[in-house]
């Protein structure tokens, strides 16, 4: 019980003055001149399950704060939780939701000047799912030298689901357009839709656009000696040609790049036994290049 007593009771001079210091301190903080501030808090709207929003409303309330720099500077600095907007026990139809200055925690010398908005008005509606064609769509040219053989997408109808009334607008989904300016070899890629500023979304796997585009024109030529090419066949084998030339469309830079073991040239006798036999040649690029032929095209092959 002393030394409690003696805790408050000890040093009391210095106790003394720093309260009084931090009087001082508070009464020039807040007699300081007032600035003013934005302060932006994010809205969280909880929903009941079979309901969702169908309107667009705001994002983020802006609050306009006046008070002592020091105290505005710590709230600009501080996170902040969302403002929940609970309409769980609301019913479809028009909600209106307002706000107000308590929605923010503010220190004593702080005020709320203005609140932006002050309400707004949410739409609930019911969901809905639905089954709509796609449409596959391209933008710019293929680079020269390349022609486009086959564009697709498969299947052709996706699942949207949404509120009501954006679902029954909607008769089509344009998937995001294929820059074809970009491809210089076949590809598949899953498409992709921006139904979100449609307010639905897509359900279920993503259809599958194909892209088959074929070299026409070379620019480039690339030499393979025979015994760098690969004869698919358990016994030894002796190809005839010194080489073949593989004729490419490929971009300048790319050239510079290009290590040689990235060429494979394969010729397949798999499965035959030892004589001689022509086999046709598969040739291997790296994905940025578009073979526009081989010369030749077979070759004249001895296993023994």
């Amino acid at each position: 019980m002393n030394s409690l007593m003696n805790l408050f009771s000890g040093n009391t001079g210095a106790k003394v003055v720093s309260v009084v210091v931090a009087i001082v301190l508070w009464v020039v903080v807040l007699g300081s001149r007032a600035v003013e501030v934005t302060k932006e808090i994010p809205i969280a709207i909880q929903t009941p399950g079979d309901l969702v929003v169908s309107n667009d409303v705001p994002e983020k309330v802006l609050f306009r704060l006046s008070g002592p720099k020091a105290f505005l500077r710590a709230i600009l600095d501080r996170p902040e939780d969302p403002i929940r907007v609970n309409l769980s026990g609301a019913k479809a139809g028009l909600v209106t939701y307002r706000f107000f200055a308590d929605n923010i925690r503010l220190p004593i010398g702080v005020r709320v000047l203005q609140v932006n908005p002050s309400s707004m008005i949410v739409k609930l509606e019911n969901q809905k799912t639905k089954e709509v064609p796609v449409r596959l769509e391209m933008k710019g040219s293929l680079p020269e030298g390349y022609v486009l053989k086959r564009a697709d997408i498969s299947p052709k109808t996706i699942k949207i689901r949404g509120p009501e009334s954006r679902v029954e607008g909607i008769t089509e989904a344009p998937a995001n357009a294929v820059d074809l300016s970009q491809v210089r070899t076949s590809l598949q890629m899953a498409a992709q839709f921006d139904v979100a500023r449609l307010g639905v979304r897509v359900e279920g796997t993503m259809p599958e656009i194909s892209i088959d585009v074929a070299a026409v024109q070379a620019n480039y030529k690339i030499k393979v000696k025979n015994t760098d090419i690969r004869v698919d066949s358990p016994h030894h084998a002796r190809i005839d040609e010194p080489s073949v030339t593989v004729y490419v469309r490929m971009d300048q830079e790319e050239i510079q790049k290009l290590d040689p073991s990235q060429v494979s040239i394969e010729a397949d006798l798999k499965g035959k036994t030892k004589g001689r036999y022509t086999a046709k040649l598969k040739v291997s690029l790296p994905p940025n290049i578009g073979m526009v032929r081989v010369v030749p095209e077979s070759v004249r092959v001895t296993l023994y």
